[in-house]
Order: structure tokens, then sequence, then C-alpha cells
């Protein structure tokens, strides 16, 4: 999905949903984890990115950015989005209609073991033709449901939190070279159980694109700008095919 987005409107405010994986046949009473955003969601903004560093993210180019929304497009993408309020409002209530643009494309490929971590493989694409944009080892997440004996950082909303342990650059994207591919090891992660397992091979495991603080000089600030900007993983040297549910605010089905 290296293309530009075609531009949508959307409604806002916008309501937070939740859901993602059916639970394991058999076990009612286990939950799926919560898939977007809110303040006990994995996607929240719970402050982790800023106490990490050196971080990835645009870099110069000149573009207005009223709001920003980070979230899956497909199974296995995700992207970043700038919008802009249109001139024309959009209903009755304080509904105002937006001018949506994809900026950052992120596909991945693979999710593989490799001892006690896990690499991402996957390829990056900038959608913007002016200035640059990083993409950074420490722009990524992983977060394991806590039910297991998971001890990764203070997490999100029941979920423990995993980084790479050695913070560096994947990718420098410019107009002139928009694409290119990159891994990410994520340090620590707890081997997946089979006991943990959805239909369709998933574990309610994410990774998370985690939206940098600071976009072209517009502050991040949920719940107006959404930015979940995680997908749903299993390990192996192919992608799962699970597919996104219908509506674009939730991971996987």
């Amino acid at each position: 999905m290296n293309g530009t987005l075609p531009k949508a409107l959307l409604l806002l405010p916008v309501l937070l949903l939740a859901g993602c994986v059916s639970p394991p046949d058999g076990d009612e009473e286990q939950g799926a984890p919560p898939a977007y955003g809110g303040e006990e969601g994995p996607g929240r903004f719970d402050g982790v990115a800023a106490d990490r560093g050196e971080r990835g993210g645009p870099v110069g180019g000149d573009l207005r950015v009223s709001v920003v929304r980070t979230e899956a497009t497909a199974n296995d993408t995700v992207e970043l989005m700038t919008g802009e309020e249109l001139a024309e409002p959009a209903g009755d209530n304080g509904a105002v209609a937006m001018d949506w643009t994809s900026r950052l494309s992120i596909t991945f490929a693979s999710a593989e073991r490799s001892g006690g971590d896990v690499v991402f493989s996957g390829t990056a694409s900038y959608l913007h033709d002016e200035g640059s944009y990083i993409v950074h080892s420490k722009d990524f997440t992983v977060l394991v449901p806590e039910e297991g004996d998971a001890e990764g950082e203070e997490g999100a909303g029941g979920f423990a939190s995993y980084t790479a342990e050695d913070g560096e650059v994947l990718a420098e994207l410019t107009p002139d070279e928009p694409t290119a591919d990159f891994s990410v090891t994520i340090a620590d992660v707890p081997d997946e159980s089979a006991s943990e397992r959805y239909e369709g091979g998933l574990t309610g495991r994410y990774i998370r694109y985690e939206t940098p603080v600071e976009l072209w000089g517009h502050t991040v600030e949920p719940p107006m700008d959404i930015i979940p900007g995680r997908l749903c993983y299993a390990e192996g040297k192919d992608w799962h095919d699970v597919e996104l549910f219908e509506q674009p605010s939730m991971p996987c089905g």
C-alpha cells in the first residue's frame, strides 16, 4: 500500500470503539483486548514514547495540520494521516468535516523470533512531497496481554510493553527516495503460547507504531488526534491473513 489514500470525510468528535479477535473456542470469559484507543485501550497515548529519547518523525517540510490519525488500513499496514478542516460545515451539533491525506505508510512482511527477541520486517513509504521522514527503532512497541508472565514496562491498559534495545535510525525517507525496507528488533518478548491463540493464529498481541509527539508544528493531543497505530501480529516468516474488521478503526478480526 504505497500510494496516497483517497481523501475521505470524517465527522468529529470521533467515538472510540473497542473489539478485536474472538476468544478461543470454549472460553467465553476470556474477553478480547480493546482495539481502538481510549484511556484503557492498547493504543492509548500514555507518554511512554516521549520518554525514550531520540525518536523518528518528519524533518522539515511545510504542512498545515489540524488533526492527526494513525491507524491500520490493511491487516499488515499502518498509515499516518493528517487532516484539514473543510470550509463547508458537515452538519449540525458542531460536527466538522475533515479532509484526510496519508503521509506515511508502514507495511509489515513478517514477525520472526530470534532467541528472546522478535524481528519485524517491513517497508516504509513517505507520501509527502516536502522535507523527509525518519523511521526509528524506538517508534515501535510490542504489546503483550498481561495475563501471562510478561515482565515488560508498565503498560498500556492491561498490556506489557516491549521495545527495541538499541536506538537507531531504520530508514530516512525523502520525496526522491520515498520507500525503504527496514527491520526492527523488539527485545525480550515472551514466547507465544498455543493456549493464547485465537482464530486465525493470532494471540492478542500488537505491534504499535507510535505517532510522534509533534508533526509539522502540530502537537499531538488525543482524543481529537487518533493514535492507536497498531496491528495484531503472529510470529512467523509471513504476515497473517486475518482481515480487518469492516470498521477501519479496528485493527483485525
